[in-house]
């Protein structure tokens, strides 16, 4: 037998081949991975997959779809497919179980309007998008009330110590008076019958052809809803734009209407959106600023977010993003944080010149400077005189503001419309700025001398305070006709007053203060002087309040409203309490504690109706409402809801989250504030609660 062939043997080619090619080692690094198989398309293109060729499934056409010149479509993997449904089933559920709590939370008239859309199948995504973005609200609410006047509560007539007062001789409510009479009588005039005098002023929307143009979508990623927020921004240049004039109100509409960077930025609408949710009666929940799901809560964090993302470089939006943000945080009760932002914005305008003369280059670029500087300031002041602190400027700005009848454009009026009224009415923003921007120099020159620094503050001494009270008086005098004590006639106007007296009330308050930190103690002459110029301000004051209601009632947003209230419910507070402590006072009558209780329920009404419109006015109510005694509160509890329905998740939310240094009146100018202070009486009534 054969043997076998060895592996030597084996090895060897045979002489039929041809010998082949030694094998050598390969070279270090020269090691090549093999080629890997071509991938597998798991998903070919819907038309290739019909003619059963081959798809390279390259996206967003495969090959043979290019070569051929067809659309190609690719559909869903069963993955996907599963991963997509998933998604939806997620999103469904949350959108239920949020529709079902916004139902638990609305009115009965809103929670049967959509009850009824669930009937006829809309579904629950569609309706929770849209009363998030109030589109509901917009779609099924009614035409805005009009009201020819409202009623006091308690009371329904004029106090008889009012009745010599200068402003019911006025044509606002001389106005008030003829729609109470027959339209045939006399007095029934042309006036009173004009839509400005005869409707609340939220009856009214702003006519103005810029505001129509603006698509606020494209400078937002809050919202889509262009109707809705253009609504918002009508809200806020009717309501607060009048006493917080921070920009220039026709350059910023421009700009974003065409697209311009010079006067609006998404930092700059973003904020302006989060203070505008506030001032809007159309916006469901705006008060809770802390729930993630409102339009006020995404809109400031997005500000926020902004904020932090803008760069070093200083613009006038950046300014006028910064005050707002701030203005947006004071009526949630987080001034204290806040006011962070308006220093920034206030150290960034300083570097872009915008408090500096002369200003020399692009007209509008320094019309808009000018603007500026006297909104910031004036919006500081207020920041200071309300808070007792310095004053944030040592100066007002060195421009003087123009002659408003010469240039009503550089101020931009505001212009009214009616319902069922062809005529257009100025709202008179030109004198209302500039008038509110001259008081608010002497108010900061006030500052300047009551709070320096971390001194104890001090009374002034005599001479000064009638020093101060010249200069306030001269300004009183200076006033516009349309801006006089006859022809005012909207809530700026009214505020604009109030504002004089209640700087006035605080000077004479503060020298009858029993603390003598000047060593000058008041003559008898100067304290019955005092208490004088004290009785007849705090008159006065009481009497535009009163105005104020029987015109435009105290449901619509009007942030400065609740310092003017506070501040006459906190003097007729007083009084009613040293009353009660001395029941034998000769010289009160019934008619006199009747009265005091009227007013005392009209302010307190006033504050609980500004709760539904912001945070910072429900806290103050219930400070206000803590400090009455057992037999007042049953009273007002007749007319104003004293228990709320969340009491206890509101006071929760309430004591976490203040954080204001705003100073309750119950301390004068020359008083330790600390005791005051919003955030201190908030603590001080949970320590209390929580002891009892």
């Amino acid at each position: 037998m054969s043997k076998p062939p060895s592996d030597d043997m084996q090895d060897q080619p045979s002489r039929d081949q041809p010998p082949l090619r030694p094998l050598l080692p390969a070279p270090a690094g020269a090691h090549k991975e093999a080629h890997s198989r071509r991938p597998v398309r798991v998903n070919a293109c819907e038309v290739c997959r019909t003619r059963k060729s081959k798809c390279d499934g390259v996206r967003p056409r495969c090959s043979a779809c290019v070569a051929r010149d067809t659309d190609c479509r690719y559909g869903e993997t069963e993955a996907r497919q599963i991963r997509r449904r998933y998604q939806e089933l997620k999103l469904k559920r949350t959108a239920e179980e949020e529709l079902f709590y916004m139902l638990q939370t609305m009115n009965e008239q809103d929670a049967g309007d959509v009850f009824r859309r669930i009937r006829t199948g809309a579904k629950a995504e569609s309706l929770v998008r849209h009363i998030q973005e109030s589109s509901l609200v917009l779609g099924l609410s009614l035409a805005p009330e009009t009201h020819t006047r409202y009623e006091f509560p308690y009371l329904a007539t004029i106090p008889p110590a009012l009745q010599e007062s200068i402003y019911f001789r006025s044509h606002i409510f001389d106005a008030l008076q003829a729609l109470d009479q027959a339209p045939d009588m006399p007095h029934a005039n042309l006036v009173a019958r004009q839509s400005n005098y005869s409707k609340p002023l939220f009856a009214a929307e702003m006519a103005d052809p810029l505001l129509s143009d603006v698509k606020p979508s494209q400078w937002t990623a809050v919202s889509t809803n262009d109707s809705l927020m253009r609504k918002l921004l009508e809200g806020y240049f009717m309501f607060e734009y009048p006493w917080e004039f921070i920009f220039h109100k026709d350059y910023f509409l421009e700009d974003m209407a065409s697209g311009g960077t010079k006067f609006c930025s998404p930092l700059l609408v973003n904020a302006l959106l989060a203070k505008a949710c506030t001032c809007s009666r159309i916006i469901p929940n705006s008060p809770n600023f802390w729930d993630p799901d409102t339009l006020t809560y995404r809109f400031l964090a997005e500000a926020k977010r902004l904020w932090e993302l803008e760069d070093e470089t200083p613009k006038l939006t950046t300014v006028h993003a910064g005050c707002l943000i701030n203005a947006a945080m004071d009526v949630n009760g987080h001034d204290r944080p806040g006011i962070a932002y308006a220093r920034q914005a206030l150290s960034m305008a300083h570097e872009l010149g915008v408090f500096r003369a002369p200003l020399i280059g692009d007209p509008k670029l320094n019309d808009a400077k000018v603007f500026t500087a006297w909104g910031v300031s004036t919006w500081l002041t207020m920041q200071s005189y309300y808070y007792f602190k310095p004053p944030h400027l040592t100066r007002p700005p060195p421009h003087n503001l123009p002659n408003v009848e010469n240039n009503q454009r550089w101020y931009s009026e505001i212009w009214l419309r009616y319902p069922s009224d062809e005529l257009l009415y100025p709202l008179g923003f030109g004198y209302t700025m500039k008038a509110l921007s001259e008081l608010r120099i002497i108010m900061r020159d006030i500052c300047a001398v009551s709070f320096i620094g971390n001194e104890a503050p001090q009374k002034m001494p005599w001479s000064q305070v009638l020093a101060y009270q010249r200069r306030l008086q001269a300004w009183f005098e200076s006033l516009p006709s349309v801006l006089s004590h006859r022809a005012l006639l909207y809530p700026s106007h009214i505020k604009l007053h109030c504002e004089f007296y209640g700087a006035i009330i605080m000077l004479f308050d503060a020298q009858l203060s029993p603390l003598q930190n000047d060593g000058s103690p008041l003559t008898e002459t100067q304290i019955t002087i005092a208490k004088e110029i004290t009785a007849q301000a705090t008159a006065q004051l009481e009497s535009l309040l009163r105005i104020y209601y029987l015109r435009h009632g105290f449901e619509a947003y009007d942030s400065m409203l609740i310092v003017h209230l506070v501040h006459l419910a906190n003097v007729t507070l007083t009084r009613i309490t040293s009353i009660e402590r001395n029941p034998d006072m000769n010289a009160t009558s019934t008619e006199e504690i009747e009265t005091l209780r009227s007013t005392l329920i009209l302010c307190l009404k006033g504050l609980h109706d500004q709760s539904k419109n912001f945070f910072l006015s429900g806290v103050v109510f219930d400070v206000m409402k803590n400090r009455l005694s057992a037999e007042n509160r049953n009273l007002v509890g007749k007319f104003v809801a004293l228990q709320d329905p969340d009491k206890d998740q509101r006071e929760l939310h309430r004591s976490q989250r203040i954080i204001s240094d705003y100073v309750i009146p119950i301390v004068n100018l020359n008083e330790d504030p600390e005791a005051g202070r919003l955030v201190n009486m908030v603590q001080e009534f949970s320590r209390m609660s929580q002891i009892g």
